[in-house]
Parts: C-alpha cells; sequence; structure tokens
C-alpha cells in the first residue's frame, strides 16, 4: 500500500518557485531518504507535505487526501531546528508530558499513568534512564533520541526526519540509525528522512528521492548513488559528496 503520495507540489514565494512538480510515491514500511545540495528544497518539500506552508498540488496519505488539518492518521516529525529553547529549565519527562495525548480519565490516577507511559516511550529509544535529566544537559545523541520519544508519543504510521543526526558524533549516529531500522522493522513504520550523508543513506534506505528544486530521479540506493547521478544532482559540489558515498562500499 502507498504510504504517501505526492503530485505535482509546487511552493512558490515572490514568484521563484522553491520546490516545482513534485510528483512521488512511498510504500508502507519503508525508509526513504531524500538528498540533494544546499538550497534544493528538501525541508520545503517536507513542510509542504506537513502542509506547515502553502503549496500548490494534491497530498494523499494512505489514500486519503491530506489537508494539514485534522488527520485520520498520525504523522511524526522531528524537525531540522528544535522547537523550543534548550537553555529552558525543563526535564524529558515535562517535555514529554506536553505531547502525550489526554488518555487519563481520572486526575487522581493521571500522574502515576502519565508516568508510566514516558517511561515505556522511553524505553523504546533506549532512554530510560534520561527521563529526569534537564534538556540543556543532554548531548545531541540522547536529544535526538527524546525527540524521536516526543515525534512517536501518538504512535504515527509515517515519520518524518530532518537532519536528525546533525551534529551528532559518529558514535551517536550509528546508535541513532540503528533505532530507526528498529522502529522500522518492529512497528512498521514508514520513515522518510533528509540527510546529507551519503554514506548513512546507501546504509540504511530503502529508496532515494534525488532533488535539486525539481524532482531529478529516484530508486534504490545502489542505482541512484552513482557518480554519474551525483555529479547530476550536486554539480560542483560532487566531489565531497562522493567521497562520503564511497567510503563504505
Amino acid at each position: 500500500m502507498k504510504a504517501l503520495s505526492v503530485e505535482n507540489l509546487c511552493v512558490k514565494v515572490n514568484n521563484i518557485h522553491l520546490i516545482e512538480n513534485i510528483t512521488f510515491s512511498i510504500e508502507e514500511g519503508s525508509i526513504v531518504a531524500i538528498i540533494g545540495p544546499n538550497g534544493a528544497g528538501k525541508t520545503t518539500l517536507v513542510k509542504a507535505i506537513l502542509r506547515l506552508i502553502h503549496s500548490i498540488g494534491s497530498i494523499s496519505i494512505f489514500g486519503i487526501p491530506f489537508s494539514g488539518k485534522k488527520s485520520h492518521i498520525n504523522i511524526g516529525y522531528v524537525p531540522q531546528r528544535l522547537e523550543f529553547d534548550r537553555t529552558f529549565p525543563l526535564t524529558v519527562s515535562e517535555l514529554l508530558r506536553f505531547t502525550i495525548p489526554p488518555i487519563f480519565s481520572f486526575p487522581f490516577i493521571k500522574k502515576r499513568q502519565e508516568k508510566a507511559y514516558i517511561y515505556r516511550l522511553l524505553e523504546t529509544v533506549g532512554a530510560q534512564d534520561l527521563a529526569d535529566r534537564g534538556i540543556g544537559s543532554l548531548s545531541g545523541g540522547e536529544l535526538q533520541r527524546v525527540m524521536i520519544a516526543k515525534a512517536i508519543v501518538n504512535e504515527p504510521k509515517i515519520l518524518f526526519l530532518d537532519e536528525p543526526a546533525s551534529g551528532v558524533d559518529i558514535e551517536g549516529q550509528e546508535r541513532f540509525y540503528d533505532l530507526i531500522m528498529r522502529l522500522n522493522k518492529e512497528k512498521g513504520l514508514t520513515v522518510i528522512l533528509i540527510s546529507h550523508d551519503l554514506n548513512i543513506v546507501y546504509r540504511f534506505a530503502d529508496n532515494v528521492l534525488c532533488m535539486n528544486r525539481k524532482l531529478i530521479c529516484s530508486g534504490k540506493p545502489a542505482e541512484m548513488l552513482t557518480d554519474e547521478v551525483i555529479k547530476g544532482v550536486y554539480g560542483e559540489m560532487m566531489g565531497a559528496y562522493i567521497h562520503s558515498c564511497h567510503e563504505h562500499n
């Protein structure tokens, strides 16, 4: 089944197309990477799909048109930049408490149930020991795990990740993508991620969308991440990306 179908999606600002006539579909349960140079419109594409910015074109999620209003299906999103101030004195549990749905009916048991729910959520992402830590004290890798917990709190069927491992060390990146793979396999979660790291894309993605304002090509990583395709997508910037991709081939 198609988890996501996008047809003729356009975003235009001051008569300039940020993305133009993007059309593709994604199978349920797959991991799909979106790649392209800086300014290619990758983040714009994700925001347009989520209806966070004005766009023209049709979007369907599991076969049902998506308008961005109350959806028939839950969607998780981890943006490139945090939506809150890390210096604010907030613990991980408090952050997640603001996010969890109002499923607890009676005030006198709400706190106990919330605590158990938050613990199970953090346990899912391997972050149960972080519950009482302040957000500002977390490492990059720890924070990303918490943000994943926040994104899956409503048990989404689709998870969007925008440069999810940016600022995370190599070991943290490995743990992070192992977590994404596990959520994909165990929960059947469809994952759509933006990444500049072609090595990560090659290793973890089922399919790749190559774009530079328009969709240039799409397919399996082994077919798309060739010197010829990368040159067509990145142009003069291709050297660094080819090196990144070939490091672990």
